[in-house]
């Protein structure tokens, strides 16, 4: 029925035995918590992937059937930038499971947030395109803004971030 296994809970006891089922407990728990995550994130995929597929189809459909050229051209941007979508997707797909791989082995060490987001601000503000939006780092509170992670990590999820803030806002 997909419920976690019961195991039995004998922590009560003073000895390996009672350590070993709070071990197996946590660690099942553990276990099905993951598996919740990654059925939830499949699904969330799926969906995020059906949305350009969809249109994609649409717009193949109807390309065979237009014969003005304007309208055909317009098809035609529309179906490369749901491509583009699929493979920006594929991509942060391919990128969040590195992340959780790295995560997962890697070593956290204090990080200070506020240094790693005026660096990305800084960065993207000097590498702008004229009709891109303007980046802000706006910051309320005296800090300190440190938290236990993986700096570069970190550093790549904000920046994916932002690429996506970036890439779904209108221009200008």
């Amino acid at each position: 029925d997909g419920a976690a296994p019961a195991i039995p809970d004998m922590t009560r006891r003073r000895d390996e035995i009672g350590d070993l089922s709070g071990a197996l407990i946590e660690m099942t728990q553990a276990l099905w918590q993951r598996v919740d995550a990654i059925e939830r994130f499949a699904a969330d995929v799926a969906h995020e992937i059906k949305n350009p597929l969809t249109s994609l189809k649409s717009a193949v459909e109807t390309a065979s059937l237009v014969k003005d050229p304007a309208q055909r051209q317009k098809l035609m941007q529309i179906m490369l930038d749901d491509v583009q979508r699929i493979d920006r997707l594929i991509g942060d797909i391919s990128s969040a499971s590195r992340l959780d791989a790295e995560l997962s082995r890697g070593h956290a060490a204090p990080v200070d947030v506020l240094v790693l987001l005026r660096a990305l601000v800084d960065l993207q503000e000097a590498t702008r395109k004229p009709e891109h939006p303007r980046i802000v780092l706006d910051v309320e509170g005296q800090g300190p803004f440190v938290v236990l992670g993986i700096e570069d990590r970190l550093g790549q999820v904000f920046r994916n971030v932002v690429v996506n803030a970036i890439s779904f806002s209108p221009e200008d």
